[in-house]
C-alpha cells in the first residue's frame, strides 16, 4: 500500500512537537504541584489578568515562573515573616514585579489594591471560616472565565482532618459545588494527593 499524502502532510504537522515551555518539575513530575502548573499556565495563556497566592510556598516557584513567561504580576500572601524572608534569598523564587504581603489574608485583602485577576490560588489557614474568608474576598476580583484553585479539599481519612493537615477545606468545597454562578471540579491525585479543587467563574 502506498502512503497517502495527506496523511503524510497531517502527521508531519501533528508530530512536529514542541519543546514545551510549561513550568514542569523535571524532579517532581506530576507529584506535589505539576499539575497546578500545567493548569495554571492553561489559565493564564487564555485569561487576561494577574495571579494571586495565598500561602507561600514551592507553589510561588510555579506563579514566578508563570508570571515572567506570560508578563503577570503576582501578588504573593503569607503571615509567616520567615517563610517569606528565606525565599527572598534565592534569586528566582520571586521576581521584581511580584508583590510580597507579610501578614494575615484578612490584612492583604484590606491593604492591597488588586488588579483583575486570572488565577487565583488558596492554601493558606485550612479552616473553614477562614478559607471561605479568603474565598469570598478574593472572588470579586477574579475576571469570568477566571480560575481560583484551592488546596487540601479532599482528606484521604478523617485522620487528616485537623488543621495541620487537610483541616476543613473540604467543607467548603461541598459548599461550592452546589453553587450555579460557578464551575468546579476536585483533582484526587497531585497537589500532594490531598485534593486540587478548580474552580471557574462563570461568564
Amino acid at each position: 500500500m502506498s502512503e497517502h499524502p495527506g496523511s503524510r502532510e497531517l502527521y508531519d504537522k501533528i508530530a512536529n512537537w514542541e519543546n514545551c515551555s510549561i513550568p514542569f518539575s523535571k524532579t517532581f513530575g506530576w507529584e506535589r504541584w505539576g499539575l497546578l502548573g500545567v493548569l495554571s499556565d492553561y489559565v493564564l495563556n487564555y485569561t487576561k489578568g494577574d495571579i494571586v497566592e495565598i500561602g507561600v510556598c514551592e507553589t510561588s516557584i510555579f506563579f514566578t515562573k508563570l508570571s515572567e513567561k506570560y508578563h503577570r504580576k503576582v501578588y504573593h500572601c503569607d503571615i509567616q515573616r520567615s517563610v517569606i524572608e528565606n525565599c527572598k534569598t534565592v534569586e528566582g523564587y520571586f521576581s521584581k514585579q511580584n508583590i510580597v504581603f507579610c501578614g494575615s489574608s484578612d490584612n492583604f485583602f484590606k491593604q492591597i489594591k488588586l488588579t483583575p485577576i486570572a488565577l487565583g490560588f488558596i492554601d493558606g489557614d485550612h479552616i473553614y471560616e477562614q478559607v471561605k474568608k479568603d474565598f469570598d474576598n478574593l472572588f470579586p476580583y477574579v475576571v469570568k472565565n477566571g480560575y481560583i484553585f484551592l488546596h487540601d479539599t479532599y482528606p484521604p481519612d478523617d485522620t487528616w482532618k485537623i488543621p495541620t493537615k487537610c483541616g476543613t477545606v473540604f467543607q467548603l468545597r461541598e459548599e461550592l459545588e452546589k453553587r450555579d454562578d460557578i464551575e468546579i471540579f476536585t483533582f484526587l491525585k497531585s497537589a500532594w494527593n490531598v485534593g486540587l479543587t478548580m474552580v471557574r467563574k462563570k461568564q
